[in-house]
């Protein structure tokens, strides 16, 4: 496995879409599931649109991108946290940490007290993250092709 590498996460930009669709597309194909995509624009990936407000990123490693996350408001006032892919060849080298935490200090830096996030039971490598990382499993039914929900709380 390659040393840990220093990962830079920065806000994405249109320019950005191709790498982080084929990023997205690549992974779920990994999982055996064909992506839909009709479906990416419409949940939260418009790349530098902001017209929901939503905050995208990316992460990079030496310029180049390896992961994308997202994180949206719902209506209830929840940050609600989406696409944290990483490609396969630079996982376990900090990009979907340094997301996660990108995620977590926009959340807090936009007031909201709680982050939900929906996934798959397949996507194992994101699950040991996020309950690594003091999220918890939530009871709420999910939407979609999600099977489990995770929920973490942020202090004031």
């Amino acid at each position: 496995m390659p040393p840990v590498a220093d990962v830079a996460v920065r806000v994405a930009t249109r320019a950005d879409r191709d790498r982080c669709v084929a990023i997205v597309f690549d992974t779920l194909r990994a999982y055996g599931i064909e992506p839909e995509p009709e479906g990416l624009d419409a949940d939260v990936m418009r790349f530098g649109d902001g017209a929901d407000g939503a905050y995208e990123i990316v992460a990079t490693i030496d310029g180049a991108i390896v992961g994308v996350s997202a994180l949206s408001a719902r209506a209830d006032g929840v940050g609600w946290v989406s696409k944290v892919f990483v490609d396969a060849g630079h996982r376990r080298r900090g990009a979907a940490k340094a997301l996660m935490r990108a995620v977590v200090d926009e959340a807090k830096r936009r007031g909201h007290r709680r982050l939900g996030l929906q996934t798959r039971t397949i996507f194992t490598e994101a699950i040991a993250l996020y309950e690594a990382s003091g999220w918890t499993r939530g009871d709420s039914p999910c939407s979609g092709p999600c099977d489990r929900s995770y929920w973490l709380a942020l202090a004031p």
